[in-house]
């Protein structure tokens, strides 16, 4: 045969055997490092998956909710709007009787004072809550005169936790069907004329105290202790 024709072939045939008879570790190192570069990339998406659930956690877990807290059972809400709202009405209420109380004590001095207010008070509170729909105004106190503005069990428990705390900010409260924001009022000096302490309450304002409220508790204050609150119940 033509020595051109076995060159070829004599190489291609050691090639072969070559390739055939090389240790075989290279080849299986290989093949461990591509298992072990898939558990690696495994393992990396399995992270990123955690860490991107908890991520998402934190942000649910974070993301803005409307707030809330439960004292004595009462829950204090935050809700911004529903307090401008109700201290827009106590204001307003407020801004009709205090002028007419402050202007009757001043032509009048203490006892007609007490004679406005003994019988004045309630009818501006009915007069202005019927001029509103959804939201209503009234007054209360732990000691309170008028057996009218008698507390219920929710308003002993927001004034306690109102002296609690020692300061004069409103407060709301969800009570279900509605919400209530509290308007705290500090004793000023005026009303110790008729609310101070017994042996300085003129005795003409006490006489008429003591006939028109016989039960009456609203006494003994000084000046800057909490006296009562304004309420608007405003509703859902």
């Amino acid at each position: 045969m033509n020595k051109k024709f076995y060159t070829p072939l004599l190489i291609a045939s050691l090639i072969f055997v070559a390739c055939n008879t090389t240790n075989p570790e290279p080849a299986k190192e290989v093949q461990e490092i591509k298992e072990s570069s898939k558990v690696e990339v495994v393992k990396e998406e399995s992270v990123q998956k955690g860490v991107q659930e908890k991520s998402s956690k934190v942000a649910e877990d974070t993301s803005p909710k409307e707030a809330s807290t439960v004292i004595s059972g009462v829950k204090y809400a935050q809700k911004p709007m529903v307090q401008e709202q109700g201290l827009f009405h106590i204001k307003s209420f407020l801004g009709t009787l205090q002028p007419t109380l402050e202007s009757a004590m001043q032509d009048g001095g203490p006892t007609v004072g007490f004679g406005v207010c003994a019988s004045l008070a309630m009818q501006m509170t009915d007069d202005y809550n019927a001029l509103t729909t959804d939201t209503k105004i009234r007054r209360t106190a732990l000691k309170y005169r008028n057996p009218k503005n008698k507390p219920d069990e929710i308003d002993k428990k927001v004034m306690n936790e109102l002296i609690r705390r020692g300061d004069f900010k409103p407060v709301t409260i969800d009570v279900g069907d509605k919400y209530r924001v509290y308007k705290p009022l500090p004793t000023k000096t005026e009303c110790l004329v008729c609310h101070g302490s017994v042996t300085d309450i003129p005795k003409k304002v006490a006489d008429m105290n003591k006939r028109q409220y016989p039960k009456d508790l609203a006494i003994d204050f000084v000046k800057g202790e909490f006296r009562g609150v304004v309420i608007a119940e405003i509703l859902k």
